[in-house]
């Protein structure tokens, strides 16, 4: 959880705004509390059926209701310029694969994070990885995922890869080019 908030504060130092997957728990919770209490930018999208249930509580700053899962990651794509993905199960998979998924039909093209807290995605690193080697996965779509243990570095991982898009271009062999204003996805 330190992690999450440090991510959260470092959102707010760098005057990134958030959107997330709504209510107050979990990973995304902690950050969205943390960015909210702190006077960052919030945006929440929630399915209705799950707000009504309120089983994940209340929304810290701007929610918009969406009829599904699906629709909730269609309209955040929408509005984002880049993804953070937390640790997390089921759902957080669900939501990873989406983007992958949409990646590879075209439907965006936007960078990826995995904020690789204590090794979580190693194994997710490898799979997407080795999917390349058989053609399962293009190379420029594998591109599109970056992954650090260390906060600073996975923003200016994904901010590099706003600002230089498409192949060539590689984080190692540059230096950060300066602050971009990016939406977060967790």
């Amino acid at each position: 959880m330190a992690t999450a908030v440090d991510l959260g504060r470092e959102l707010v130092r760098r005057k990134i705004r958030l959107t997330y997957g709504g209510g107050n728990v979990g990973f995304q919770g902690v950050v969205a509390s943390t960015v909210y209490t702190n006077g960052g930018i919030v945006r929440g999208f929630i399915p209705g059926y799950i707000a009504a249930r309120q089983v994940y509580g209340p929304t810290y700053g701007a929610e918009y209701t969406v009829s599904s899962n699906y629709y909730k990651h269609f309209e955040m794509n929408h509005v984002v310029e880049a993804f953070i993905v937390l640790p997390g199960g089921i759902d957080t998979m669900d939501g990873l694969f989406t983007l992958i998924s949409w990646a590879s039909e075209g439907l965006h093209s936007k960078p990826i994070g995995l904020l690789n807290i204590d090794g979580y995605f190693n194994n997710l690193i490898k799979f997407l990885d080795d999917a390349v080697r058989p053609n399962f996965m293009a190379s420029s779509q594998r591109k599109l995922f970056s992954s650090s243990f260390f906060i600073d570095e996975l923003l200016d991982k994904l901010a590099f890869a706003k600002a230089f898009p498409g192949p060539g271009a590689s984080y190692d062999e540059f230096t950060n080019p300066g602050a971009l204003d990016l939406d977060l996805h967790l």
